[in-house]
């Protein structure tokens, strides 16, 4: 099994880094409730390891505004199979779960600090589909994903940022889309979608937009919510 269940009751240099991070998760997650995913992740790790063009740069998006996985040849591509129907949640709801989920699952996270956090199937309003914990210390890191009610540790290596995501000194994901809501529903009615994946780390925020013909990627300082960079 690659991940276990824990129930409870305009371009700019960083777009391919956060474009690739979110591609990795998605295609775990996916992967990871396949039957045949050992063989699917085999071919995929030997096709980003032979062949590194035979994964795109730029962002694949699916139909629906949905961001896909990497593109690989012959134009197929891996997508995020979250029901697009799951209940939208604030990323404060899921971190209130967390302890019961974490003390219910036997999970071990103590003495690592939270420096990651990705959002998948964002609203207007701040609330996502999918939340992703990025957490790390004492030399070892967990990624630990909250939807539909429960939380997974994705079997994932990752390099996560040293620097922890102290909440309660930024802007909750919430109060940046109220603040920033012209902006962020502007570029979305540009790009004919409804939802957005963000990513936040302990100084920035970043809102991609995305649909199958186009894209753009929102900076925001994550201690203000003040625009950054825009397309």
């Amino acid at each position: 099994m690659m991940q276990k269940k824990i129930r409870q009751g305009s371009m700019n240099p960083e777009k391919p880094k956060i474009y690739i991070e979110l591609m990795e998760l998605r295609v775990y997650r996916m992967l990871s409730r396949v039957r045949y995913a050992p063989l699917l992740l085999v071919i995929l790790l030997f096709c980003l390891a032979v062949q590194p063009g035979c994964t795109g740069g730029s962002p694949q998006q699916g139909s629906q505004g949905g961001l896909s996985g990497p593109t690989v040849t012959g134009g197929s591509s891996i997508q995020d199979i979250t029901s697009r129907n799951a209940p939208k949640i604030s990323l404060d709801a899921a971190l209130a779960a967390l302890p019961a989920a974490v003390r219910d699952g036997g999970v071990d996270i103590s003495g690592m600090t939270l420096t990651k956090v990705w959002g998948y199937g964002v609203d207007s309003s701040g609330l996502a589909r999918t939340w992703v914990l990025g957490m790390q210390g004492g030399g070892r890191s967990e990624l630990l994903s909250f939807t539909e009610g429960e939380f997974k540790v994705l079997d994932l290596p990752a390099t996560l940022p040293q620097d922890e995501v102290v909440l309660a000194n930024l802007v909750s994901p919430q109060d940046l889309y109220r603040k920033n809501l012209n902006t962020i529903v502007k570029e979305m009615n540009r790009i004919r979608v409804g939802e957005s994946d963000l990513t936040l780390d302990a100084n920035s925020y970043q809102v991609i937009i995305h649909s199958s013909t186009d894209s753009a990627t929102l900076s925001f300082n994550a201690k203000t919510g003040e625009l950054v960079a825009s397309p």
